[in-house]
């Protein structure tokens, strides 16, 4: 216990050491002595599989070839143009050339097709009640008369043939194996009275090639048999209808599908690996001689000599390796961190590639830089909160609104009665009570909304009626917290820049209404407009610039950025007339809250 307290304190250089030496050089001598006695199984284990799969895609690939033939037979069954054809009077009083010829023209673009983009489909041949025959495809003579039999006896079922010798009747005759599907079509409509018949011709050697594209070992020998050993398709043209040579690869075949090793009668010794077709008494087999196996073995224990010399040099070379990408990084994050602790913020680690070390780096280096931020915006948005209240206040109590202000109040008590006189006083002295509000920086939405209602009172009788507003605030949003004063300055923008001349028209709009975990406040006038187009002025909210014009909206928006951060602030959006700005805050209603 004490040896592995002892380890655990040690340095990562030589922790990394020992853990490397015996993760690298004792596993490669382990494995180099067990693949050098072991190397024959594993081959062989992996030929098999190989030879395996190889099976189930020759299968894939045979099931996808008879089963698209099947499909082609019977689409001929429920085809209208095919039925025509095949019982449509021919040479009768009656007949109709035009139209026989076009269901030909129709049947043989349809065969052509198929002969044009499967090369295993050598020819086809339909046959109808009425005398019809046409031949689709290369022509061929040879006795079909066994398998013609057969299929009338199975009365619509399909009959697959045996291979089976056929010759081209070109002007140089060649010999052909085919293996085809005949089919005997019945009346759609009473399935026990026969129309015609159809043939489809499939080239054998085509056949093979197209089931064993891209699965065909030069060293294995590949062949599909029938359930009594006859064989269907082989590479071996001259085995090909044949009985396979081999009887106890079929009693295996027959017995059970799996790997199985047997040898000649000269004494070579083969693995073979059987598989039954899905849904068919046929089977494929693959073979592979064991000197093929023994050769693949001779160069891998070449190899595990080669593994033997250089384990070392590959050792050493990850060592450095690992010291130099994962030890040194590690080593500086830990240098830098404690001058972080220490108080030293310009604490910067060296970052050399982007994988996770890279990263906690980088994110190492951001959080210094996010520190330094964060302690620079605590002390920027409480300065400018203070210079925006002191503006604002500043504004409200200017001398020049003072006298208009009081001058109306003034000639309202002379010419109307007392009630208007309080409401102007009373509106007047709530706009000082929320400015000062005991020098709070938050308050409710409601209150400011009030603040806000009050002022726009006191504006409207300034102006002689000249005004008319409306202030709506969506129920369960009034004691979400917001910036004091953050309001008044749009709407002063918009009775200062918005209308060139008075006018009973003259409206502002106030509406907060809450949007999922966001409170947003729309102020919109019916004025003249911004002076630029709304992107401009949207981007111009985020470049420090020291002219008066739209300072106050600027200021706004930097107060919230500062505060809830870039997705928050002040936003003008697209109106047909007049200003529409938007503000966005997050909904709360405690101090504190983020």
């Amino acid at each position: 216990m004490k040896r592995w307290v002892f380890f655990r304190d040690w340095s990562l250089r030589w922790k990394s050491f020992l853990i490397l030496l015996s993760l690298i050089l004792i596993p490669a001598s382990t494995i180099s002595l067990l693949v050098y006695y072991q190397s024959n199984t594993i081959l062989e284990r992996q030929v098999i599989e190989r030879n395996e799969q190889n099976l189930r895609h020759i299968e894939h690939n045979l099931l996808e070839v008879m089963n698209g033939m099947e499909e082609l037979s019977s689409y001929i069954i429920y085809s209208e143009e095919f039925r025509q054809y095949m019982t449509l009077p021919v040479d009768h009083e009656g007949s109709d050339p035009e139209e026989m010829q076009r269901l030909q023209d129709h049947i043989r673009g349809f065969f052509t097709f198929h002969l044009n983009n499967k090369s295993y489909v050598h020819s086809a041949q339909v046959e109808g009640i009425n005398g019809t025959q046409l031949h689709l495809g290369e022509r061929i003579s040879g006795d079909e008369l066994l398998w013609e039999e057969q299929a009338e006896d199975a009365h619509g079922k399909i009959v697959w043939t045996d291979p089976y010798a056929m010759e081209s009747e070109g002007w140089v005759p060649e010999d052909y194996q085919m293996i085809s599907l005949f089919r005997e079509i019945n009346n759609l409509f009473d399935i026990t009275e026969p129309i015609g018949q159809v043939r489809i011709r499939l080239d054998e050697r085509e056949l093979y090639s197209y089931m064993t594209n891209g699965y065909l070992n030069p060293n294995d020998e590949t062949v599909l048999l029938q359930k009594d050993g006859r064989v269907l398709s082989h590479q071996d043209h001259q085995l090909v209808g044949e009985s396979y040579p081999n009887d106890y690869v079929v009693q295996q075949m027959q017995d059970k599908a799996g790997p199985f090793q047997y040898d000649e009668e000269n004494g070579d010794a083969y693995y073979a690996v059987t598989r039954k077709v899905e849904g068919r008494d046929l089977y494929l087999v693959s073979t592979v001689s064991e000197d093929y196996i023994l050769d693949e073995f001779t160069g891998i224990r070449k190899t595990m000599q080669i593994i033997m010399i250089v384990a070392g040099v590959i050792g050493l070379i990850a060592f450095v390796g690992f010291m130099l990408t994962i030890i040194k990084p590690i080593t500086e994050l830990t240098r830098e961190t404690r001058r972080l602790e220490d108080g030293d913020f310009s604490a910067q680690v060296r970052v050399r590639s982007d994988d996770e070390l890279g990263q906690l780096g980088s994110r190492f280096n951001k959080a210094v830089v996010q520190i330094q931020h964060l302690i620079d915006t605590k002390y920027k948005l409480e300065i400018q909160n203070k210079d925006s209240e002191l503006k604002a206040l500043q504004s409200q109590i200017n001398p020049h609104f003072l006298y208009n202000t009081l001058d109306m109040i003034r000639w309202t008590a002379r010419m109307e009665g007392a009630n208007d006189t309080g409401k102007s006083i009373e509106d007047l002295s709530r706009l000082f009570r929320i400015s000062l509000s005991q020098g709070k920086l938050w308050i409710s939405l409601k209150e400011e909304l009030s603040y806000v209602q009050s002022y726009l009172e006191l504006q409207k009788r300034r102006l002689g009626g000249q005004l008319t507003f409306s202030v709506r605030m969506e129920t369960g949003t009034e004691q979400c917290l917001i910036l004091k004063l953050l309001l008044q300055p749009l709407v002063e923008n918009s009775l200062e820049h918005g209308f060139s001349e008075l006018d009973p028209a003259n409206s502002i709009a106030i509406r907060a209404y809450r949007k999922g975990e966001v409170v947003v406040i729309d102020v919109i006038d019916n004025g003249k407009g911004l002076p630029v187009n709304v992107q401009t002025f949207n981007e111009s909210l985020h470049q420090p610039n020291q002219q008066r014009h739209g300072y106050a909206l600027r200021n706004i928006h930097e107060r919230l950025v500062n505060r809830f951060g870039p997705e928050c602030g002040l936003k003008a959006l697209d109106s047909k007339q007049g200003t529409h700005i938007r503000i966005s805050i997050p909904y709360r209603v405690k101090e504190g809250e983020r």
